[in-house]
C-alpha cells in the first residue's frame, strides 16, 4: 500500500479545496514560502498517526479526536480533527462547532510503518527531553517527540541486505555508527572515539539519524518516510549521495515524501534516478488565497518552478554584471 492521493478542504493554510496525487516512490514537494509544503507533510503524518492509533481521546470531548495543535504548535483550544478508521474529517473549534474542514488521505494502511524527520535536529537534545515532555506536558511539536522516540528504539537483530548496503554507505561518510547510551546519541567512530551529537557536524547528525532509523528497522519495505528539507545543513558533495540512498530505499518499497528549497537536491532526484525508478515532482503555489498543486515526473518541465526560476534569474544578473551592466 502507498499514499496515492490527498484531498483537503479549509484546513490551516489550505483555503478551499486542495488535491494532489502521488506516486509510490519518491515525491518531491517544491514551492515558495507559505505554500503548504511542511503543512502537507505534517497533515499526512498526522493522518497516519491517527489511523495507527485508531483514535486519540481528547481531554475535552473524550470521543476520539486527533490533537492537531500538537502537530502544528497551536494553542490546544484552536483546532481538533476527528480520527476514525474510515477517514478523517470535520474539524472543530474550541466549542466543536463544525467548520467544514476535511482531510482525506487515500492508500495508507494502518499496519504500515511511518517516520517524519523534521527540519530541526532533535537528537542533540535527547538528554532528559522525553521524560520532561511526558511528565511536564510541555507544548512541543509532536513530530519532535515522535522522531526522538523512534530513534531511541533498540536496534533490530535482523538487518536486510539493502539496509546493510545503505548503512555502510552512511558509515563511510560519518566515519562510524550511531550509538544511544544513557539518553544520549553518539557517533561511535571507527577510530574508537565517541562523539556526542551535540558536538557533531550538523550534516553528520542528519545522516546519523537516517542510519539509526534504518538500524532500528523503521525504513523497511512498505514503510513511509516524510522528510522536511533533507538537504538542510548538508554539504553539497553529500547531496547526490543522500539522493542515491533515498532512491535505493524507494526501489525496495519505501514510499518517500520530501519538501525542499534546493534546486540542486531536486535536480539530483531527477538525474540520478534509473530506469524503473518512480519519482514525482509536485509544485505547490498560490492562486489568490488558494493553494494549488501541479505534478510532473520531469523536474525541468514542472510549472511553476520557483527553484529553476531563481537559478535563471541569477544567471541573467551574472551576464548583466559581466557585460558591465550595459544591457
Amino acid at each position: 500500500m502507498a499514499i496515492n492521493r490527498v484531498e483537503i478542504n479549509d484546513f490551516l493554510v489550505f483555503k478551499g479545496a486542495f488535491e494532489a496525487d502521488f506516486c509510490p516512490g519518491i515525491n518531491v514537494l517544491i514551492g515558495g514560502n507559505a505554500t503548504g509544503k511542511t503543512t502537507l507533510l505534517k497533515a499526512m503524518f498526522m493522518y497516519c498517526d491517527a489511523r495507527k492509533m485508531s483514535y486519540e481521546v481528547s481531554d475535552k470531548a473524550g470521543n476520539g479526536r486527533l490533537k492537531v495543535h500538537e502537530a502544528f504548535s497551536m494553542p490546544p483550544y484552536f483546532q481538533y480533527i476527528d480520527a476514525v478508521p474510515e477517514s478523517i474529517g470535520n474539524t472543530y473549534d474550541e466549542n466543536y462547532n463544525d467548520c467544514n474542514s476535511k482531510l482525506t488521505v487515500n492508500g495508507f494502511n494502518p499496519s504500515q510503518q511511518f517516520v517524519f524527520i523534521p527540519t530541526n535536529d532533535m537528537l542533540s537534545h535527547s538528554k532528559g527531553f522525553l521524560p520532561l515532555y511526558y511528565e511536564r506536558k510541555l507544548p512541543f511539536d509532536v513530530t519532535y517527540i515522535d522522531i526522538l522516540s523512534k530513534a531511541g528504539l533498540p536496534v533490530t537483530r535482523n538487518v536486510t541486505p539493502i539496509a546493510t548496503k545503505v548503512l555502510n554507505k552512511i558509515k563511510g561518510i560519518i566515519g562510524g555508527e550511531v550509538a544511544y547510551e544513557n539518553d544520549v546519541f553518539y557517533i561511535q567512530r571507527v577510530s574508537g572515539d565517541k562523539m556526542p551529537f551535540s558536538l557533531e557536524a550538523s550534516g553528520y547528525r542528519k545522516l546519523g539519524l537516517l542510519w539509526k532509523l534504518l538500524r532500528n528497522g523503521l525504513l523497511e519495505s512498505g514503510s513511509i518516510l516524510f522528510w522536511d528539507e533533507p538537504e538542510n545543513s548538508l554539504s553539497p558533495e553529500h547531496v547526490p549521495i543522500l539522493v542515491d540512498i533515498l532512491l535505493e530505499l524507494s526501489r525496495n518499497g519505501v514510499q518517500i515524501f520530501l519538501a525542499t528549497h534546493s534546486e540542486i537536491f531536486a535536480s539530483y532526484c531527477a538525474v540520478n534516478r534509473e530506469k524503473g525508478d518512480t519519482v514525482m515532482f509536485t509544485s505547490l503555489y498560490k492562486k489568490g488565497e488558494q493553494i494549488k498543486a501541479n505534478t510532473s515526473d520531469r523536474f525541468d518541465l514542472l510549472e511553476p518552478n520557483k527553484l529553476t526560476a531563481e537559478i535563471v534569474h541569477l544567471y541573467e544578473k551574472q551576464i548583466v554584471k559581466g557585460l558591465g551592466g550595459n544591457v
